[in-house]
């Protein structure tokens, strides 16, 4: 378990900056997850703070393998056949998978504050589905050209649209009379992930900025009608390169960093590869297992598979080596603190389970589909904006 590194406390002057030996001991108590938790005391504000209090199993009922439960995940292995490998239940494997989806999405704020301005960035949308094929979504994915390092992620739900039978209509209309997505989703999402866009790509006179997407007519749209792309655009500082769908899929392809990074979601995430029984069931699991795959790839993965003194993708993208050293050593053990870091708006949403899902049981007309955000993990967002002390 983690030593204790900072003050809980955000009035506290051990909060930021700890003094030495800002601890003393303050006995311990029991658990049946745990056995038995060192408890200690601030000397400066007399707060209480334990060995679990940083621990990624903090508040947890049962201490679950995290890091062998990762590397099922990253294997491509499906939710239920992992808790069947490990015996536990569906909802406490749920459980460490939001804990680990919140580390990883807290590892890719870390990572994006030391991400050097990049001049060309590629995004495009993987079409799959949640709940079943009456209801499409696209997970839209930002991505460096240098370095393919996935930069945003976006999740959107829509309607079915294409040829249906008349059986299938009835049901579509069955199920739409439960829950349907909202009007203009999809491109309200769009708007969202290119208001950040701007984070990464930070055009200038000596390196104008390149933004390459495919022929999809709501990135044009979204492109053309965004004030930053407008100011840019106006300067020559910035152009918007669109290619085919249907060109080859080939390294010379603009979209390649895109095309590739989708070749491995459907290869790595179970619940996104073709034609399968292991669907997702709630959009904000599906992010967090997206995040679950977008450190790996990021941060451990070798930049190419023949080449690995190469390397990892975060490398190849000028972040130093000790910053992604530093997260792989603490990522299991210790919650990363998000004190002054920049949550974008797409990664708050999934972090607060704030994603539209439509229900599963939707002959029973089920409603409740969101996923609990337990307080401890609010607070974490809330401690990026400084108003740790304010939150609930």
């Amino acid at each position: 378990m983690p030593y204790p590194s900072f003050c809980p406390n955000p009035a506290c002057s051990n909060h930021l900056t700890p003094e030495p030996e800002w601890l003393v001991r303050f006995g311990s108590y029991p658990t049946a997850a745990h056995g038995a938790v060192q408890r200690y005391r601030c000397r400066a504000c007399g707060k209480t703070v334990s060995e679990q209090t940083e621990s990624l199993h903090y508040f947890a009922k049962r201490r679950l393998p995290l890091e062998e439960i990762w590397q099922s995940f990253v294997g491509g292995a499906s939710l239920r056949e992992v808790a069947r490998r490990y015996r536990v239940s569906v909802m406490a494997l749920q459980n460490g998978m939001l804990r680990l989806g919140r580390q990883a999405m807290a590892a890719q704020l870390i990572l994006l504050s030391q991400l050097h301005p990049r001049s060309r960035i590629v995004f495009d949308g993987l079409r799959s589905f949640l709940t079943s094929q009456d209801f499409p979504c696209d997970l839209t994915t930002v991505v460096a050209r240098e370095g393919e390092v996935i930069l945003s992620m976006a999740h959107s739900v829509f309607r079915r649209g294409g040829t249906m039978s008349k059986a299938q209509q009835r049901r579509r209309q069955r199920k739409e009379a439960v829950w349907r997505p909202a009007k203009g989703s999809m491109i309200g999402d769009i708007y969202r992930l290119v208001s950040e866009i701007w984070d990464y790509l930070r055009p200038r006179a000596d390196r104008p900025g390149v933004i390459d997407t495919d022929e999809h007519p709501l990135y044009h749209r979204v492109l053309s009608a965004d004030p930053p792309a407008g100011h840019y655009r106006s300067g020559e500082l910035f152009s918007h390169i669109r290619t085919p769908g249907s060109a080859p899929r080939t390294f010379d392809n603009p979209l390649f960093p895109v095309n590739y990074v989708d070749r491995l979601l459907r290869h790595r995430v179970k619940e996104h590869t073709r034609e399968t029984i292991a669907f997702g069931r709630n959009a904000t699991l599906q992010m967090h297992r997206a995040w679950i795959f977008a450190y790996d790839h990021n941060c451990t993965r070798a930049y190419r598979v023949k080449r690995p003194e190469l390397g990892v993708h975060a490398e190849q993208s000028a972040v130093a080596p000790e910053v992604v050293d530093e997260l792989g050593r603490s990522f299991f053990t210790r919650r990363f603190r998000l004190r002054g870091c920049a949550v974008p708006e797409t990664i708050r949403r999934v972090w607060m389970g704030e994603l539209p899902t439509p229900p599963v049981r939707w002959k029973a007309g089920q409603r409740g589909t969101s996923v609990r955000i337990p307080a401890f993990a609010r607070r974490r967002v809330a401690e990026a904006y400084g108003q740790a002390g304010d939150w609930p």
